[in-house]
């Protein structure tokens, strides 16, 4: 039983990797070699789940690890979705700013960053969300010039039918070469490989026997997304029943519990027994402002990830903000506020909380945002504080140092 009392949150083993931690197998490692190539364009395709994201970010930092990233995914609809989140990754406010205002920011931002001797480099992902007239403006993007030079280099990930688009076309990035790299469905060994790397961070790779990482590897598909999910629902079956390793019958456990999950997911809906207390948190909203303008308002759900990152639920850009800052848990009784070890800290009504439960008419001051919490069909009980366990699947971000250059000020 010692083994089983060394298991961290599965959530935690399996969190997004950053970019100068990931797992590189034979097949990875040749899609770097192959990119790390001169050329203006560069093109990583293949499945879905297959890691182009993670890959990508990987590249740009082994390309040049002082070069600045700058990152855009789909869904994109136009020129203004995409210049926003160009913005709000060099962390410049995008909002009360005209198309033409943040088109000219950028340049500048880029050109400034080129005269420094940094390169600039655009990932572009989940590009089957973006639009044409968004492509249009990475387009416009990628004619800038430094020097009589392209001032930005472009990765780009998606699906194989998207080297057509660039193949298309007859100016901009061609004129700095193109290169591409299919990545191919992952095999077992590439996943077995790979949980392997995911448990040995953690000091667990005893928990889980090689007969059941083969049936996790057959059963995802070639997916490493699918691998997570199995393997983490393995996990926690392991904790469950209290046993030293997850073996195949565990995995088969797991495959149930997740089906049942989903066929749950899958019923036509019902009119609710009013008999019964509901199973979702009450309705709730956030409305945030900004040197006392209203900028957007937001509904509350189960969980809302609050920071500067896109990933987020509610995404807030600013340089005070950490990439995950805060969340909001919501329960059948209200809504509980947690700080993700911030660098600068959640306010709540006039003081600096870690954890807290949220009532209507609350205000959260978060960076340079105020977010008043709106609950009004919430009565307001005596619900304890949710314990740090409960929590144990949100991952928790590394806290990012704010620049000190103020947020106009471009250098």
């Amino acid at each position: 039983m010692g083994e089983a009392r060394k298991l961290v949150s599965p959530a935690r083993v399996f969190a997004r990797p950053t970019a100068d931690n990931i797992w590189l197998g034979p097949t990875q490692q040749a899609a770097l070699s192959q990119l790390s190539r001169p050329a203006q364009v560069r093109l990583l395709l293949g499945p879905s789940s297959s890691g182009k994201s993670t890959l990508l970010s990987h590249l740009a930092l082994r390309l040049d690890p002082n070069a600045v990233v700058l990152q855009c995914r789909g869904p994109k609809h136009d020129a203004m979705g995409v210049l926003a989140s160009l913005l709000l990754s060099a962390e410049l406010t995008a909002w009360e700013l005209s198309e033409i205002e943040q088109r000219n920011l950028l340049t500048v931002f880029v050109q400034q960053r080129r005269s420094q001797g940094r390169r600039v480099f655009l990932i572009v992902d989940e590009v089957h969300g973006i639009k044409p007239a968004a492509w249009e403006e990475i387009e416009r993007l990628l004619s800038v010039k430094y020097e009589k030079k392209p001032a930005i280099e472009i990765l780009v990930a998606g699906p194989t039918s998207t080297a057509q688009h660039f193949q298309a076309s007859e100016d901009g990035p061609r004129d700095g070469g193109l290169l591409a790299y299919n990545l191919s469905i992952a095999s077992s060994e590439d996943l077995i490989g790979y949980l392997d790397w995911r448990l040995a961070r953690f000091e667990m790779r005893e928990a889980l026997t090689a007969v059941a990482a083969q049936v996790i590897a057959r059963l995802s598909g070639g997916r490493y997304a699918a691998a997570d999910v199995l393997c983490q629902m393995s996990l926690l079956l392991l904790r469950q029943l209290n046993l030293d390793r997850v073996d195949a019958r565990v995995v088969r456990q797991a495959v149930a519990a997740l089906a049942a999950r989903q066929e749950a997911k899958l019923e036509p809906d019902s009119a609710p027994d009013t008999k019964d207390p509901l199973e979702t948190p009450p309705q709730g909203h956030l409305l945030i402002t900004k040197s006392g303008k209203v900028v957007a308002r937001s509904t509350l759900g189960q969980r809302t990830l609050l920071g500067r990152s896109e990933h987020n639920d509610v995404c807030l850009p600013s340089p005070y903000m950490s990439r995950h800052h805060a969340v909001i848990v919501g329960t059948p009784e209200g809504y509980y506020l947690v700080d993700l070890n911030s660098v600068n800290g959640v306010v709540l009504n006039g003081q600096r909380v870690e954890r807290a439960v949220l009532c209507d008419q609350d205000v959260l001051s978060i960076g340079p945002f105020r977010l008043k919490v709106q609950i009004p069909n919430l009565v307001a009980g005596d619900s304890p504080l949710p314990q740090a366990e409960s929590l144990a699947d949100t991952a928790v971000m590394p806290p990012q140092a704010d620049e000190s250059t103020a947020v106009w000020r471009v250098k």
